[in-house]
């Protein structure tokens, strides 16, 4: 892999730490309206997921086991959680156990969006352009997401952690060059775990959300779906 496109990596990786920084920043100053924010970002990441996430993963390498893999992510977020629920007696300890799952599911897949740049950008660097505009709308409505499921995620070096970890998923990618297929399955065991945060915590149970919302959110995904056609 050339000196340019190690740049361009961390550059691409950088630029989403910073994005989640953002999002984490103004969630905190639309607090106030954390149902309108969680309706526009599920709008926004069940979407992606459906339009570009998966079929892109999908199209660089067809196989039922990447299905497997999601179900697996899927299925260990719940299995984790409702290992809290019923083996944790104290209130107050179940809601902290569940605040480090929150934190674990889209820190992974921060992780995984670097991990996802380095890993593009060694097979097709033009595909990486294609997919920044929807991975940095991913990120900011994730971390977004974040900090309204969790009003209580107040910890700075958290934070901070969650940004810096696309960085950190850029260089391992980097560093241990996987094949594409394995890389694959890695990424199908992430969006599992992003599939099951966006359906559980993020979309607005019950009569709370905001229906319109959720469709500019979808919306707007489409629109970039179409626009890649044109690119």
């Amino acid at each position: 892999m050339n000196e340019t496109l190690i740049v361009l990596t961390y550059v691409a990786a950088i630029a989403m730490g910073l994005t989640d920084f953002f999002g984490h920043r103004i969630s905190g100053l639309a607090s106030e309206y954390r149902d309108k924010i969680l309706s526009l970002s599920s709008g926004l990441l069940i979407s992606l997921l459906f339009l570009i996430l998966i079929p892109d993963l999908v199209s660089t390498n067809f196989s039922s086991i990447l299905f497997l893999f999601m179900l697996i992510g899927f299925v260990i977020m719940h299995l984790a959680e409702k290992y809290i629920y019923r083996h944790v007696e104290n209130k107050q300890k179940v809601l902290e156990d569940l605040k480090m799952i929150h934190i674990f599911g889209f820190g992974f897949d921060n992780f995984m969006v670097g991990f996802i740049i380095a890993i593009v950008f060694m097979t097709d660097p033009i595909v990486m352009l294609e997919l920044s505009i929807p991975l940095m709308l991913q990120m900011l409505s994730s971390s977004i997401s974040l900090d309204s499921i969790d009003i209580r995620l107040n910890d700075r070096i958290s934070k901070i952690l969650l940004s810096i970890l696309p960085v950190i998923g850029a260089s391992v990618g980097l560093i241990l060059e996987f094949e594409q297929i394995y890389a694959n399955y890695i990424l199908s065991f992430a969006l599992g775990v992003l599939f099951y945060m966006v359906i559980r915590d993020v979309i607005p149970q019950g009569g709370s959300g905001s229906p319109p919302l959720f469709l500019i959110g979808t919306l707007v995904t489409i629109g970039f779906w179409i626009l890649r056609f044109f690119i």
